[in-house]
Order: structure tokens, then sequence, then C-alpha cells
């Protein structure tokens, strides 16, 4: 531009010269001026490839990580015409064409470059924002240029992704040879906050994130939610809600029952189409992955929207007792170049058992073969029953138990002792850490001394002599006959 201005400058200096040769009758005179001319021309013109080669450049600039920006060179600019000519690289003739028309306006020509195919593939020097480097100048030469954010983060919502650069440029009265976009300034980029991940106990239709007991026979329902992120401008690829199962959880295939997938949105609630998915999930118990369908459906996004997973198990038949049982759920997602992991929260089930012990109530001596029934409150509805054995004359009931009170019974007394028929009351988890012990007496034997040796003297006698009564009469009756 400033080229191009001195040389015009220098040719009407020229013209001027020539127009007072014929003019003027003083040939002398007007050759020293037409000298002074010629040389002011020939300083003109070696100034033209000194400003056609003037450093133009521009800069990109944001401190928000994982954005791509690729510089497409549209048109360069003849200095001395003031003319713009498109690159080879620009094969779109709406594009060339709006180029060639383009005035101070260059709202045409960014129209005409969207979704444009016919720009080339772009300068292999591209903007990658990162911790570590958060602006690029390029250095180029005079011309238009068409920068494009070509990757966004999977947090992005909303961004400037198109922008013209036209070097040398107008500010005001000047010309400006350089400048700056900075897309952290007047909202050209707009970001999500983190999703939230929350995981509930389902109890009777309330949620809780309180400890809960649960016994062998009980259900544990799982409720896990989960923030729907991304936009319609940046629609995931990929969203998975994860459950981590601790030690004490049944994870077989079988045991695990997902009763409900929806989107929720205040009371309103939409069925999502799923997958269960055990890989690539960063260690956990399995995923829920919500599918394609449905990530690119537009009201997906709504504002406010979250995914509800809700499924069932139960105890797993080595569970730890009095011990904290873990669950922990969480959110991986992706809009296909870049993956995030969000920790949810923990909920904790805790489950314990009873033990009974049988001992001689003189001796303290343990028994085995008794028999102990374990009941529940009311003393009649039968949970287990078991039998001591070992050293220790001890029975651990196999059931796993709630918090709750408990009855305990014995229901058979070992060889040669009484049964001792009192209902032992065990409250849990209070009573978590004791053993019930139930004492019992030995059956007594009918004494043989006393009175009980003279009753069957007694007897013996009058047998012997009733015997004796009989013999003298038998005789009698043979001695008559005779």
């Amino acid at each position: 531009m400033i080229a191009a201005l001195c040389f015009e400058r220098a040719r009407c200096i020229r013209d001027n010269l020539i127009f007072m040769k014929r003019r003027f009758k003083n040939m002398k005179s007007v050759k020293r001026i037409l000298s002074v001319a010629v040389a002011v021309l020939l300083i003109a013109m070696m100034m033209i490839p000194a400003v056609s080669a003037a450093d133009y450049s521009f800069t990109l600039k944001t401190t928000k990580p994982g954005y791509e920006f690729t510089v497409y060179p549209l048109a360069t600019l003849d200095t001395s015409t003031g003319k713009y000519e498109a690159t080879s690289n620009v094969t779109d003739t709406t594009v060339q064409a709006a180029i060639l028309t383009s005035t101070d306006s260059t709202a045409n020509l960014l129209d005409a470059c969207k979704n444009s195919t016919g720009l080339g593939s772009g300068l292999a020097d591209k903007f990658v924002s990162s911790a570590t480097s958060t602006e690029k100048t390029y250095n180029v030469g005079a011309g238009i240029y068409y920068v494009k954010c070509t990757d966004v983060p999977v947090n992005n919502k909303e961004i400037q992704q198109e922008s013209i650069v036209v070097l040398p440029y107008k500010d005001g009265t000047q010309t400006k040879n350089s400048l700056t976009i900075d897309y952290d300034q007047n909202g050209k980029i707009k970001e999500l906050g983190e999703p939230g991940v929350e995981k509930d106990f389902s109890i009777d239709g309330s949620l809780t994130k309180n400890d809960q007991t649960f016994g062998s026979d009980d259900t544990i329902t799982y409720v896990l939610t989960a923030d729907v992120t991304g936009s319609t401008a940046n629609k995931l690829t990929s969203y998975i809600i994860t459950d981590t199962m601790g030690t004490g959880l049944d994870k077989r295939e079988e045991s695990i029952n997902i009763t409900s997938v929806v989107l929720k949105n205040g009371s309103d609630t939409t069925d999502l189409a799923y997958d269960k998915v055990t890989t690539d999930i960063g260690g956990a118990t399995f995923g829920v992955s919500i599918r394609a369908t449905e990530l690119d459906k537009d009201a997906f996004y709504a504002t406010d929207n979250k995914v509800v997973v809700t499924y069932t198990t139960k105890l797993a038949s080595d569970a730890p007792v009095n011990t904290n049982i873990p669950n922990t759920d969480g959110l991986i997602y992706s809009n296909g170049s870049d993956t995030k992991t969000i920790p949810g929260n923990t909920v904790n089930a805790k489950t314990y058992k009873i033990t009974a012990q049988k001992i001689d109530a003189n001796t303290g001596a343990p028994l085995t073969g008794a028999t102990f029934t374990l009941y529940k409150a009311d003393g009649t509805t039968k949970i287990t029953s078991g039998t001591t054995s070992g050293n220790e004359g001890k029975v651990t009931f196999d059931k796993y138990l709630a918090a709750g009170t408990y009855i305990v019974k014995e229901t058979g007394a070992p060889d040669g002792y009484n049964l001792n028929s009192t209902p032992q009351t065990v409250v849990l988890p209070g009573d978590a850490d004791k053993t019930v012990v139930i004492e019992d007496t030995k059956a007594k034997l009918p004494n043989t001394g006393g009175n009980g040796t003279m009753m069957f003297t007694i007897i013996g006698g009058s047998l012997v002599l009733l015997a004796a009564a009989l013999f003298v009469i038998v005789m009698k009756k043979k001695s008559s006959a005779k």
C-alpha cells in the first residue's frame, strides 16, 4: 500500500517535469529539474521492494487449552497496484470472486469461506493452545488470510470459529501491518462448567447418600445422576456413566440389573437408548454408554438436562462384615478429539453376622451339637439356623443381616444336656462384635437310693410271696386229684 503510494507520487513528479520541459524554453534549467526528478523517482523505486517486504504479522491468543487454529492463505496483495490475487490453493470460485469484489467489508468473503472445501489444507504450522502455549505469531506477506478453529475441547460451548485477517489494514487514518486476535476477550470463547456426577441409595423411593445396611436377602438399589455436557455446536461422540463396585457387592453379570436409563429435566423423563460396557472405562466395574443416536439429538443438550441410571444388585457371598462396602460412580465423555473423566462420589453399604456359642453352665466348657435358630424381632419369623461345632462350640449364622433387632433361640440341646429355651435378643450394629453365649446344664437321671430302693424291695418281696402262694395252691390241686 505504502509502496504503491510512493510510486504513484514519483510518477506524478516525472509527468509534471516533462510538461514543464515542453512549456519552458530554458532547457538547461529544465534539465537540472528533470535530473532531480529522476533521482527522486529512483529513490521511490528503491523504496518499493523495502515496503513490500515489510514485516506483516498477526497473533492468535488464548489461555484456554485444547483449541486448534488453522490458517488458510487466500490472497496476495500486489503492493504496486493495490490489487489482490487469489492464491493457487484457493479453487473455490465463490471465494475467488469474493476476494476480487471485496471492499472494506470482508463479510461476503467470510461467508464464502465457511464450509468451503476449496481452500487447500492450510498452513502446516497450526496454533494448538495448551497450558504452555497460549499464543502464536505468524509472520506473513501482505494479503488476506482465513483463520479457522479446526478443533475444540469437549467442554467448549461456543467459539468465534472463523476470522478474516487483512494485512496491511486501515485503522482510522493509520495503516497497520500487524494485529492480534485474542480469543479470551469479548466472549469469543464460551466454555461449559464441569458436569456434576452423583450417586445415591434409593430407600423406599427416597434418595440418600448416608451409609446403609443390608442383609443377604435385600436388594440394593443405586441411583447414578450426571449432568449433560456438550452443546448443539459441539456435540458429544461418547457419554458413559461408570460404576465401580467395591468388594462385598455381587459383580456377576446376572446380578447387576439396570432398571432404567432416562434423560431427566425437572419432573420430565425420557427413556434413553444405551449399551452396557465393561471395557475402556478406567477400571470401573461397568458403564452405561448412551448411544450415538441420542447424542446426535439437539434435545439431549437442553439446559438442566441430566442422565439418571438406576440399577440393583445384592451382597456377594464373601462380603466383609461390619466394614464399609464402597460404590463409586464417574463420567467419561468425549467429542472425538478430547476426552474428559469426571469423578463422582462414593456411598457405603454395610452388613453384619451373628455368632452364638454353647457352654456348660457349671464348667464353662464349650459344647458342640447345639442347634440355634435365628428369628426376626417378632421371635417367630425364622431367618436361618445352625449347629455349634469345633473346639469353641460356636456357630456363625450363614445369613448377612442389616441393622435391627433379632432373636436367637436354642432349638436343639447337645446330648446329655437340657434345652435352654430362653430367647436371646441381639441388636445390630450395637452387638455386632459380640458372641451370644447360651449356658446349658446337664440332664439329671432318677435317684437310685432311699425311698426308691425301699419301694423296689417291697414290690420284689410281694412278688416272691405271690409266687409261693400260687405254688402251694397248685400242689394241693395235684394231691386232691390223686
